[in-house]
């Protein structure tokens, strides 16, 4: 005898919530311990500056890296490391990423794929400053190349929260 639509439907649906529910989809990931800033790799050819040498990241960001944790408000404790570098002249926001996001995606980080949404509508409006944000576990991962209209000196950020 065969099954009736109605009950291949309910079997169909059901089947497929339990399938998102337990499939990531590129959000945050669950399970490993947290980073440290220094375990991620500097791109070929860049300078690793220290904090009073950046020129170009450091006047952008300032602000928000200066922001007290925790945020008012929220309750929740941010802790947050930076890196900066100068990057080669040739660099691409796309190969800066590229070479990134294969080293993320093997330790298990995702792309926020609402922030992607974001960042790409950001990126296209400012093609002197480009992003993208990176979570797994509790931290989230910015990386950010930004570029000097004047000369055309380049500068990356790495910057890691954990919240």
């Amino acid at each position: 005898m065969p099954l009736p639509k109605w009950l291949f439907a309910i079997a169909l649906g059901l089947g497929a919530i339990i399938t998102a529910c337990s499939a990531p989809t590129g959000g945050r990931v669950i399970g490993g311990q947290p980073i440290l800033i220094t375990e991620l790799p500097a791109y070929p050819g860049s300078v690793e500056l220290n904090p009073s040498e950046s020129q170009v990241i450091e006047p952008l960001f300032k602000q928000a890296q200066q922001e007290q944790p925790p945020f008012i408000g929220l309750g929740i404790e941010v802790v947050k490391n930076q890196r900066t570098f100068r990057m080669p002249k040739e660099t691409t926001f796309a190969g800066l990423k590229t070479f990134y996001a294969d080293k993320l995606q093997a330790g298990g980080w995702r792309e926020d794929p609402a922030m992607r949404v974001l960042t790409n509508q950001a990126n296209a409006m400012n093609p002197n400053l480009q992003g993208a944000i990176w979570i797994r576990v509790d931290q989230t991962l910015l990386i950010a190349l930004a570029t000097d209209p004047t000369n055309g000196n380049k500068e990356a950020m790495l910057s890691l929260a954990l919240h």
